[in-house]
């Protein structure tokens, strides 16, 4: 049973015990003993109760976190939708174990590591769009007494999906992730070369 179960549990025994059966130990073990509550676990939630008069636990003492609240909070913005983070790095950024960077975010963040999806294939109308869109700003750029010829040509990239740290994404809520993160991306072209090739005919 965890923690918060125990002082919910706690709390039912103790509202039963002042307002139903009139601070009667004995009526309200065997009403909780019914329920399949043990009886020693009863009486140890009332002696608590009589002796601190409170039902929540008392912290106890013990290691101190190797992460606090607000370290806790820098890591989930950081990892939040976003893909290729690697706990190795973020666990030498707060100089602790990677373990230690796994286990927080299991148990103290709602982060969770998801898969990345293969974006579903564009139809003839999307790419009809994506044309028109990418010819009307080389229109606007080289002018409108060039021809523009489009040369398609196969490049490959050097980092895409298939390297394993960007294979999966951390987020809290996979609705709210963006597209780009959610899904592989699979770029024909690097940024640096010429995606579009045109030549000029001036009249």
């Amino acid at each position: 049973m965890t923690r918060e179960k125990r002082e919910k549990l706690a709390q039912r025994i103790c509202n039963f015990y002042v307002d139903s059966s009139n601070k009667s130990c004995k009526t309200t073990v065997n009403y909780f003993i019914k329920q399949g509550v043990p009886r020693r676990t009863i009486y140890n939630i009332l002696q608590r109760y009589l002796k601190h008069g409170r039902t929540k636990f008392l912290p106890k003492t013990g290691r101190p976190l190797k992460l606090s609240n607000k370290e806790i909070k820098q890591l989930v913005k950081s990892a939040n939708n976003r893909c290729g983070i690697s706990q190795r790095k973020l666990a030498k950024r707060y100089d602790v174990n990677q373990s230690t960077i796994s286990r927080n975010l299991r148990r103290r963040t709602s982060l969770v590591i998801r898969r990345r999806r293969k974006a579903p294939r564009m139809d003839n109308k999307a790419h009809e769009k994506r044309a028109r869109k990418n010819c009307g700003k080389l229109y606007k750029t080289t002018g409108r007494h060039c021809d523009i010829i489009v040369d398609d040509e196969k490049y490959f990239t050097l980092i895409n999906a298939n390297v394993g740290e960007n294979q999966y994404y951390y987020s809290t809520d996979p609705k709210a992730a963006p597209d780009n993160i959610k899904f592989k991306t699979k770029k024909k072209f690097e940024p640096k070369l010429m995606i579009w090739m045109t030549r000029g005919v001036w009249v």
